[in-house]
Formats: structure tokens, sequence, C-alpha cells
């Protein structure tokens, strides 16, 4: 794994829910992108402004930059660090069938949906880039993550449980989705409003922030 340093990083200001860039896809880092002092300091900034906010994981476009990188640190209850950096993931749930041609295909998507659905796991989640506001989502307990690191060196992150979604959280936002999206409850939506405004008129989360305000563990 890359060695980082996340101390040598400057602290960003985050971008809010409903910023244009958060709600597209973002571009692939290119190969001339790779190994080059530019890359390096962007994932060194999105490390401490991470560190910052108490966070455990930060997708490039949360910082205001169109590029497909991630990074994240968890420490598990069980004491286990899982620490990294991925640029252009791909995500797939694991155990699922495989995708073929002929007519068995709509079958096989059917199959896949099932099982899909009874892999799923719901766990609270937040968000930095909405901070302060939190609610349930579902989402697939094993995948495995597959993407290249800041050197080109090729990445397999198999995760299950909590890294799981954290992993599948920052992918979601290098394709434009926040975990809002995925909140199918009108109801939660509305408290969620509700409640980050409410955090707005206390300037808990003041437009500079992670730089001052108020830090929350457990935010992605």
């Amino acid at each position: 794994m890359t060695k980082i340093t996340p101390t040598k990083g400057k602290i960003r200001p985050i971008v809010r829910w409903g910023t244009p860039i958060l709600h597209r896809v973002v571009r692939e880092v290119a190969f001339a992108e790779l190994d080059t002092p530019d890359l390096d300091a962007l994932i060194a900034d999105m490390f401490a402004t991470m560190y910052a906010a108490d966070g455990v994981g930060l997708a490039a476009n949360q910082v205001g930059v169109d590029l497909k990188v991630f990074v994240y640190d968890l420490m598990d209850l069980k004491g286990q660090r899982s620490r990294g950096v991925v640029c252009n993931p791909v995500v797939q749930t694991r155990n699922s069938p495989q995708e073929g041609g002929g007519h068995h295909h709509a079958k096989r998507e059917q199959q896949q949906q099932q099982q899909q659905q009874q892999q799923q796991q719901s766990m609270t989640e937040g968000c930095l880039s909405y901070p302060g506001v939190s609610a349930s989502v579902a989402r697939p307990r094993s995948i495995t993550v597959r993407g290249i690191d800041q050197r080109g060196r090729a990445v397999e992150i198999d995760a299950d449980g909590l890294l799981a979604h954290i992993l599948q959280h920052e992918a979601d936002h290098l394709n434009g989705i926040v975990y809002g999206d995925r909140v199918s409850s009108p109801e939660v939506r509305q408290r969620m409003d509700i409640d980050y405004q409410e955090l707005e008129r206390k300037m808990a989360y003041p437009e500079n922030w992670p730089e001052t305000g108020t830090k929350q563990r457990w935010i992605i």
C-alpha cells in the first residue's frame, strides 16, 4: 500500500450538497496525472481535510476537484485499521452472478437483483458535505472495489460491513450520487433538511469548515 503522509496536506473547505460538482459524474484520473506532484498534493490535502473534519472518507469532488479519487481511514471495533487511496474506482457486489448473453440474460439479471437484496444491510450514514445530519441507508454488505493508487498500481479491496459502506459512499460521490439520493422516505429527507437548516442557523458548520466550526465523528 502507498505510504500516506497526511500531515503535509492543507485543509480545504468542503463543498456542500447542492453544489453542481457533487451532483454529476466527475472525470477519471488520466495516465499523465498519475505519480505527479499535483496529484500527491491533492491527496495529502484530502487526508488533512478529512482528519480535520473527523471523517472516515472523502472524495475529491467534496473539495471541489473534478477527479475520480477518494481517500479513507477507518479503525474498526476490533482495532483493525483500513486506510488508502483509490483512483477510478469500480465497485462490484461480491458473490453476484456474472452477466451473460443469450436468452438467459433477463433471468440472470433478476437473480442478481434478488441476491443483492438479500445481501443488503442498513447503516446510519452522514456526509461531510451535509454535516451534522444522518439517516439509515441500505447497501450491499460485501463488495470488491477495484481501481489504481496515485502511482498507477492496481488496487483491489474486499470489504464488508462498515468499510463496505464507506467505500460505496465515496464511490457514489464520484458518480454524482449523495447518500440522500438513496433515502427513499420523503419524511426522512424532510427531517434531514430541517435538521440541517437548524445547524446552518446556529452556524455550526461555516463556509470554511472544517478549518473552523464543529467536529463530528463518523461522517463521510
